[in-house]
């Protein structure tokens, strides 16, 4: 979809679309004295709304979308400015219509607060209805939809999503569903797995952890200022194994991941969502330094599990223990992926072509 646009935006993205998770657009040299002529600096920006959490506890649901994209920005080397919101709701005459709206801006705010990234606009639409199967109006999900800026010192130091070299350590920084201990910041209620395999929403949706996040991230942004890593992708919608499978797709390098003996089910270790998490990819040669940032101010209460490395098999492989839960190609995975819309537009089309 995103091909039917200028991607390119007059030559100054310096990310195509797709390969991290922020766009990021360099600012355009200017004449006379004082411009930016010359100036490393960049702009990143990003959109996010978990709205399956926001349906299930909007507050929760609205501070994860101010989390999420402050993540995603710091997953570029950003740091993360402000805030414009745009809140989807359906009605507020409605006693859960007034509480959602309510307690999203709620958590809007607070997580804003939290992580000193202002709201300095937005918008809102209210009354908000879509149909039903049997043609009945229901009300939408709520979407407190967070769209945040960021700014990047040097878009030399700027990485993407994707693997770069094999034999690079992949490390998973945040909260570890590996010990079979209950953790409200982790979990399967309001997650893709749910939808997808159960056709629920239901339970309670993990709680933020803003301070983690700050934390999580801070230290991120710093290891990418100091060129020790190759990759940083947030572990967001879908889990672990949706995560590490996108960072495979990106480039077509595998990984080899154990996530070590566990008590917790499969289930919960690929698909879990939430818990502040960033999956990163240490550059082999950086690893020392690296070990120096997670022992210092920055890293030390900072959760940092190895998880595997990457490799050049192309295959995602998962272990816990002595238990395979995953065994991929990368080029299967990529047929999937890059099919799934054709193959979905093919199925409602009559036979011998477009509908017109």
């Amino acid at each position: 979809m995103y091909r039917q646009y200028d991607q390119q935006v007059l030559a100054n993205t310096v990310i195509p679309a797709g390969g991290a998770d922020a766009a990021v657009v360099r600012l355009r040299p200017q004449q006379g004295e004082g411009s930016l002529q010359g100036t490393e600096r960049a702009v990143a920006a990003t959109v996010d709304c978990p709205n399956r959490w926001v349906a299930l506890d909007p507050e929760r649901g609205a501070m994860a979308a101010v989390a999420e994209a402050a993540r995603n920005l710091s997953c570029v080397g950003a740091e993360p400015l402000a805030v414009t919101d745009n809140l989807n709701f359906p009605s507020p005459d409605t006693d859960r219509g007034y509480w959602q709206l309510a307690m999203a801006c709620r958590g809007l705010a607070e997580a804003c607060r939290r992580l000193n990234t202002p709201v300095t606009g937005g918008n809102v639409s209210l009354y908000n209805e879509t149909r039903s199967d049997d043609g009945a109006s229901v009300p939408i999900h709520p979407t407190p939809v967070v769209g945040m800026v960021g700014v990047v010192e040097s878009i030399t130091k700027v990485i993407g999503l994707g693997w770069r070299q094999a034999a690079d350590p992949v490390v998973l920084l945040g909260v570890l569903p590996f010990d079979g201990q209950a953790d409200d910041r982790l979990g399967l209620a309001g997650s893709a797995y749910q939808g997808v395999i159960h056709g629920a929403l239901t339970g309670r949706p993990p709680r933020p952890d803003l301070d983690l996040e700050a934390r999580v991230q801070a230290l991120v942004r710093a290891a990418i200022g100091q060129g020790l890593l190759a990759s940083a992708h947030d572990c967001s919608d879908g889990g672990l194994a949706v995560a590490l499978a996108e960072s495979c797709l990106a480039v077509g390098l595998g990984a080899a991941i154990d996530l070590g003996s566990s008590g917790a089910r499969p289930e919960q270790l690929l698909f879990a969502e939430g818990g502040a998490r960033i999956i990163v990819s240490v550059k082999a040669e950086a690893l020392e330094a690296w070990q120096a940032l997670l022992a210092g101010v920055l890293g030390r209460d900072v959760p940092a599990t190895p998880l595997g490395f990457v490799t050049d098999q192309g295959r995602l492989t998962m272990r816990s223990g002595d238990q395979a839960l995953l065994d991929l190609d990368v080029a299967a995975m990529r047929l999937a992926h890059d099919q799934a819309l054709p193959r979905r537009m093919a199925a409602s089309l009559p036979a011998g072509g477009v509908e017109a």
